[in-house]
């Protein structure tokens, strides 16, 4: 066997081969979505009563909770995943080749995800049909119908790169045998029309579809998102012009921590110690660290700037509940969160006998975590003080406390999110072939029929 066909093996090993690792991965995740499942047909059953969520003003309670928090999590972790994908192809960063594709398919499921919490906010799921079939008029009113118009649109482009990407893996894959018969349906529709003469076109048209998906991503990650919130007036915490920057940081934060531990879990699990080696891992840390310190200047910014309100109305609550008051506990969380894992990269960074990648992807699950919390208390935060009247002359505060049906329906969500990523282990190459392949770019003209393969 040659040195290329050896490397094809091993990195189709997640293909042919499932260990023991793998099924209690699956099994664990799969019975946290079976409990996802039950909770969501327990709030389908009984209403939105089984949740702490309230008519913000009229019920003296907060309509966005915990879901909306997740939503925008996720939304964060994949724009950023993709971003992370567009830029190792279009600045030809071939040592972080290996973990493009890693970033590619977070960001196909977690944009589902992210709608998966808005359908869980809406409460029937009938009311996700009307939004959709009353667009032109649904769009000028509801945040949420502009929050599934632009997860959609942008699902979309990343399944569309993904495919002009996987393509050449796809095919030579099935022409080594290394893909699972019973996946042959999936395979003849991502091949419909291959060429192997189109590699060349493949290669520019993704560095094509990466310059526009740079381009998009601070658009939406930082614009569409950000601008629901920013533009609300009426809720202390929401209105500013920073947000925009603060949740695009936040987004290439969450979305960087969330590959590193994608990655070492790979790593660790394959022993791809020489396929994800530890240059990766220094190169994402350092990354973090600069986004981490940005993430935490613009906290700073949102505390300074709400000690000083700008209206009788806003009392500075706000901010003293982040201190101090109903918010302090996840605050601080999240505050202290990020800085033990800064507190980490940068000592590892001036001393490199401090790194590790189990060090590196706790530091990561810290910083993700942190990033999840912040969202969650942003989203809380701004519905738990009316500012205008009648409203604020009859709940001087609003309350909410999320019930055990949200909490296991929102981080349930990422429980489902693990499942259908060890599902897709065992129908795509993880980790692209490119420096393994032997064939050449021009080969035959004629087209490709998978079914005779």
């Amino acid at each position: 066997m040659s040195a290329i066909d050896a490397d094809v093996e091993r990195l189709t090993e997640p293909l042919r081969g499932t260990s023991t690792k793998f099924y209690i991965a699956l099994a664990i995740a799969a019975i946290l979505s079976f409990a996802t499942a039950v909770a969501y047909f327990t709030q389908l059953r009984f209403g939105m009563a089984v949740t702490g969520l309230r008519g913000w003003g009229t019920q003296g309670g907060v309509p966005w909770g915990l879901y909306i928090g997740t939503f925008i999590w996720w939304i964060g972790i994949a724009h950023g995943g993709v971003a992370i994908s567009a830029a190792v192809r279009l600045f030809d960063f071939e040592e972080f080749l290996p973990i493009a594709r890693i970033a590619e398919i977070l960001t196909l499921i977690a944009l589902p995800m992210a709608a998966t919490n808005i359908l869980f906010d809406i409460g029937r799921p009938d009311t996700l049909w009307v939004m959709i079939a009353n667009w032109p008029s649904t769009v000028q009113s509801s945040p949420l119908t502009w929050d599934m118009t632009a997860t959609f649109l942008y699902f979309i482009m990343a399944g569309t790169y993904l495919i002009i990407t996987l393509r050449n893996d796809i095919y030579d894959c099935w022409q080594r045998g290394t893909l699972p018969t019973a996946f042959k349906p999936v395979y003849q529709l991502l091949l419909i029309g291959y060429r192997p003469t189109e590699r060349k076109k493949t290669h520019q048209m993704a560095w094509w579809m990466a310059i526009g998906i740079l381009l998009l991503v601070p658009l939406m990650s930082g614009g569409v998102v950000p601008w629901l919130f920013a533009t609300m007036g009426m809720h202390p915490g929401w209105f500013g012009a920073s947000h925009g920057p603060a949740m695009f940081a936040e987004s290439m934060t969450s979305a960087i921590a969330a590959v590193v531990i994608t990655a070492a879990v790979f790593r660790w699990a394959y022993g791809w110690d020489d396929v994800i080696g530890d240059e990766i891992f220094r190169g994402l840390n350092k990354a973090l660290i600069v986004l981490v310190l940005v993430t935490l200047w613009f906290l700073a910014q949102s505390l300074v700037t709400g000690s000083y309100p700008a209206a009788p109305a806003d009392t500075g609550q706000l901010t003293e509940s982040l201190v101090s008051g109903s918010m302090a506990v996840p605050f601080w969380l999240a505050v202290g969160g990020l800085l033990v894992a800064l507190a980490y990269l940068v000592a590892q960074a001036l001393q490199p006998s401090l790194f590790s990648v189990a060090a590196s992807a706790v530091a990561a699950v810290l910083v993700t975590t942190a990033i999840l919390l912040k969202k969650i208390v942003f989203v809380i935060e701004g519905l738990l003080y009316p500012t205008r009247d009648p409203l604020a002359s009859m709940f001087a505060e609003n309350s909410y406390w999320p019930t055990l049906t949200e909490f296991t329906m929102a981080f349930g969500t990422i429980a489902v999110a693990v499942l259908i990523f060890l599902v897709a282990t065992k129908v795509i190459p993880i980790v692209e072939l490119e420096h393994a392949r032997s064939t050449p770019d021009e080969t035959d003209d004629a087209d490709v029929e998978v079914s005779e393969a």
